[in-house]
């Protein structure tokens, strides 16, 4: 993966935009690898520049593809950057090692690559045009249909990152994130029963509606299961006096997420670790105390892929490796003091940070990321 940021001076998010991607092909030179390599780009934006620009997401997706190539999935997301007006995310793979294909509906689209008996996809659905309540049903209905319309289920699904506009605003009684679970919920069913939820990140953004990213493996050579932290409940499991606003039926449903995910394909053992944030058992540690919330979060991952925990559920601890971190802050004036923390712990690893609202109005910080065991993956 490449993480891209703009060398430019230009203040025009076009120009940004153009110096992400100039950079893009200096790299895909460097590394040997065609255009046809790119399998995703995300852009994180300050929607407030696109706004003052008159550069919206129409043109910045011309862009990309236009320079890049159209069969590849783009996704632009309303999270501005913590230092920059955009940040790009690349990801590309081995043509020679993977057979793919490009999908597309009308609610979104899929890679899927394939390989001596494995199927993996990665895609999105989106859902922004209606109230809500609807926009969360259309956003699960959509990813259904493009999982379907693939060759994978539901329940093949191992990594979703939930970006939901307005994540702790409320549609009249009912808070969007609950309303966001209710769907997950519904949608979902019984179909992970027995193997645990996916690994997942749900996070505010400042546009509108809900994108639904996915990552799902499917095949004899794909192995997975969940991973949970002893210290933490799991969030399928909360409260019911945790979950805001009112409730669409009797109860209100719980986030069916797991706090991490083991895949391993083709000898590449992977780990991936969800949105964790400063909770103990169900509940917020130190609200609104960035410093401790920071430390708490980073041990609350330490204890998740620690060796003894791994090996318990089966997992061949060995040396995991983080490849790639995402910082999210609910105010960017605490960067400093986050980054101070996250260098100490992890070193140069390469980091996203972006500004963003958490699904809980006391939380100051959360971190995802992805660990790697073994030759790295020809997907990267």
């Amino acid at each position: 993966m490449f993480i891209l940021r703009p060398l430019s001076k230009e203040v025009r998010l076009a120009d940004q935009v153009k110096s992400c991607l100039d950079q893009l092909l200096v790299k895909c030179g460097a590394k040997g690898l065609t255009r046809s390599s790119i399998y995703k780009a995300i852009l994180f934006l300050n929607h407030e520049r696109s706004a003052q620009d008159g550069f919206g997401l129409t043109e910045i997706m011309d862009l990309v593809k236009a320079t890049v190539h159209r069969d590849m999935l783009v996704i632009l997301l309303d999270q501005p950057p913590v230092q920059h007006d955009v940040v790009m995310e690349v990801y590309y793979f081995d043509p020679a090692a993977w057979d793919s294909g490009f999908h597309s509906t009308g609610e979104g689209e899929a890679l899927v690559f394939s390989r001596d008996g494995v199927k993996i996809s990665t895609g999105f659905s989106f859902a922004g045009e209606d109230a809500y309540r609807t926009n969360s049903v259309k956003a699960f209905s959509g990813l259904e249909g493009l999982l379907s319309a693939t060759g994978f289920s539901m329940g093949n699904i191992v990594r979703q990152w939930n970006y939901i506009a307005g994540i702790l605003r409320f549609e009249g009684p009912y808070q969007h994130y609950q309303l966001f679970n209710e769907a997950r919920a519904k949608h979902y069913g019984d179909q992970f029963e027995g193997k645990g939820f996916p690994a997942a990140t749900g996070i505010g953004t400042s546009g509108d509606g809900i994108l639904i990213e996915y990552i799902a493996a499917t095949g004899s050579g794909a192995i997975t299961g969940p991973i949970d932290n002893p210290e933490q409940v799991p969030a399928y499991l909360y409260p019911q006096e945790l979950l805001k606003g009112e409730a669409l039926d009797r109860v209100k449903s719980t986030p069916k997420f797991e706090r991490g995910r083991y895949l391993s394909v083709h000898g590449t053992d992977m780990v991936f670790v969800s949105g964790t944030a400063a909770i103990r058992g169900p509940h917020v540690v130190y609200p609104g105390n960035t410093d401790l919330q920071t430390l708490y979060t980073i041990d609350n991952i330490e204890q998740l892929i620690a060796p003894q925990n791994l090996e318990e559920k089966g997992i061949r601890s060995g040396d995991f490796v983080f490849d790639y971190i995402r910082v999210y802050l609910k105010d960017r004036k605490d960067y400093p003091v986050v980054l101070k923390y996250c260098r100490e712990k992890y070193g140069n690893v390469p980091c996203v940070w972006i500004e963003a609202d958490i699904c809980r109005d006391e939380l100051m910080v959360e971190i995802e990321g992805f660990l790697v065991n073994g030759h790295p993956s020809a997907l990267k």
